[in-house]
């Protein structure tokens, strides 16, 4: 903290005369780079710490310590972006010559959003607003994961089971319809019995963010959201228009699957089931390490070499404790740190793909570290979702490949369409949802908790139709989503899995499509984004892609019901 406060200053003696000449400018970038390197080792630290165990009162005030002191680093430096856009691009040309030539992308991106910036005092007011925002994201935190209790369930031979944030993926996959419907309310009878507060949270999100859209003057909270990357509306559009239009695959999907559990009755607390429950496996911590670097062998023994730097440098948190941050994250955010990784690997299938997503996050951020300098090592996370689904596709693969009796092929093969239900119709209903909440907030409509409830159950009924009994308590569900308080982030799950089924395609038809990836990964941001998925060729600004995808998707279905 001492040292940020050191540059801080320096910085700060620069005011005013930043462009007024090249060895200026130079000593600005030198002394910005040196800065935000080392906060974001503070931010890091107290971060992950606080997420080993969200109760610990220790970890939390440093956590909120290191993040009033970047904001108060921040406010001090709410005069850069102006000053860095003050004149002309012309003129900023003729600085950005030999030595200071790799900051050219850095400056052309700031000069693109030159229009959205205000006056000094007005950047100053914005700055410290923002500066204040996020207690809604916070407090759905604290109200979702350490104040979060669930009624205990009964089991079939009489005993009692605690349901947990941990274990009620698992015990909806129970073999007994009994337990996976009793998890299922107990689940959701938390949420009801908070929702006016879950309501009132995410309305101050869409407040928040409509605040930040009108000051900016974007027509949309999505146009605000997809231009930070440089991604066009139409790949949004693109995506539920496709999605829309090969919706039948999940609905006949739900329906094979209702078939094969035989129950008298489909709901959805029974779509997690396996179909073929005698299956169901588990692998310890070293045969889910052994099993994944099987699987990703096809991405040649460079990216193996990095996947496994990771495993032994002690930088994953492997299994659940409790109070320990429920979901499973790669943190990627430092340039000089190790690659981290937070799973709560239980053995399942499940938390075995988590594991290969995370690690792909991770293998790619080592990669983006390893080729790029600090303005360019961040990739946009609209790529690194295809990082991350290439893994969880070719453990699919792996597993499908090595199956050898029809129970085992049904059970691969279900487990693959449960993810594109999960992963492309479920995170694209996601999407929907958000958009349509941010322009009610933008047109100053009601955001209520029945309106946010009516509105995400006629959702679930649009996607999966009659396929499934669509019971009453799902109304509840958008409550525990916690990327909504990261505005329009989930589309990239969809649009991430879709690309990398069709790179895993080219790859294992092609070796030399192997290569393409890795350039793909080692790229930074030191692109575009379209100009970075031209790479493995790829362009989600047509129909191309996703009928590949779907094509490929629907020769499983159809494979699917020839073993059944």
């Amino acid at each position: 903290m001492a040292d940020v406060k050191k540059i801080n200053a320096e910085i700060l003696r620069l005011k005013g005369h930043i462009l007024a000449s090249k060895k200026s400018l130079k000593q600005f970038l030198q002394l910005y780079e040196q800065e935000k390197r080392l906060e974001e080792h503070l931010h890091a630290y107290t971060f992950l710490k606080y997420d080993e165990d969200n109760s610990n009162t220790k970890n939390l005030a440093n956590k909120q310590k290191i993040e009033s002191f970047l904001r108060q680093m921040s406010d001090n430096e709410s005069f850069i972006l102006k000053e860095l856009t003050a004149k002309d691009y012309n003129e900023v040309e003729l600085l950005l010559k030999e030595d200071l030539a790799k900051y050219q992308l850095y400056f052309k991106r700031l000069y693109r959003d030159k229009e959205r910036i205000l006056s000094d005092q007005e950047e100053i007011i914005i700055t410290k607003a923002l500066n204040t925002f996020g207690t809604p994201k916070n407090a759905f935190g604290a109200l979702d994961t350490p104040d979060a209790k669930f009624k205990n369930i009964y089991l079939p031979d009489g005993s009692t089971k605690e349901v947990t944030l941990y274990n009620r993926r698992t015990l909806q996959e129970n073999t007994n319809q009994g337990v996976r419907k009793r998890v299922f309310k107990s689940f959701f009878n938390y949420y009801d019995n908070h929702k006016n507060t879950f309501a009132a949270l995410l309305k101050g999100n869409y407040q928040e963010l409509e605040f930040l859209r009108d000051i900016r003057n974007y027509d949309s909270a999505l146009s605000m959201a997809l231009d930070k990357s440089n991604i066009p509306l139409k790949i949004y559009e693109k995506l539920i228009e496709n999605v829309h239009k090969h919706m039948d695959i999940n609905i006949e999907y739900q329906k094979i699957r209702a078939k094969a559990l035989g129950n008298a009755e489909y709901h959805l607390y029974d779509i997690y089931a396996p179909i073929v429950p005698s299956l169901v496996k588990t692998f310890t911590k070293d045969e889910g390490i052994a099993i994944a670097n099987e699987a990703l062998k096809p991405l040649g023994k460079e990216y193996l070499k990095n996947f496994n730097k990771i495993i032994n440098n002690q930088s994953v948190d492997f299994y659940p404790n409790k109070y320990k941050h429920s979901t499973g994250y790669h943190y990627y955010a430092c340039y000089d740190s190790l690659n981290y990784v937070l799973l709560n690997y239980t053995g399942t299938y499940s938390s075995l793909l988590t594991l290969v997503h995370e690690l792909g996050h991770a293998v790619h951020s080592s990669f983006s570290k390893e080729n790029n300098p600090y303005f360019y090592y961040q990739h946009d996370i609209f790529i690194g979702e295809i990082a991350s689904n290439v893994n969880e596709t070719l453990l699919s693969f792996h597993f499908f490949s090595k199956a050898e009796t029809r129970e085992e092929k049904i059970f691969y093969l279900s487990l693959f369409l449960k993810r594109v239900r999960e992963t492309i119709f479920r995170q694209t209903m996601f999407a929907e949802f958000e958009n349509i909440m941010s322009k009610k907030c933008q047109n100053n409509e009601a955001l209520t908790e029945e309106v946010f409830s009516n509105t995400y159950y006629k959702l679930n009924e649009e996607y999966f139709k009659d396929s499934v009994i669509i019971d009453p308590e799902i109304r509840y569900e958008w409550m525990y989503i916690s990327h909504f308080y990261r505005p329009f982030y989930v589309y990239k799950y969809a649009t991430g899995l879709i690309s990398a089924i069709c790179i895993v395609k080219d790859i294992l038809e092609h070796k030399k499509a192997a290569d393409k990836y890795l350039d793909f990964l080692k790229s930074g941001s030191s692109k575009d984004v379209l100009d970075i998925l031209k790479i493995v060729d790829i362009d989600l600004t047509t129909n191309e892609a996703y009928e590949k995808a779907f094509t490929f998707i629907n020769d499983c279905l159809e494979r699917l019901k020839e073993e059944l």
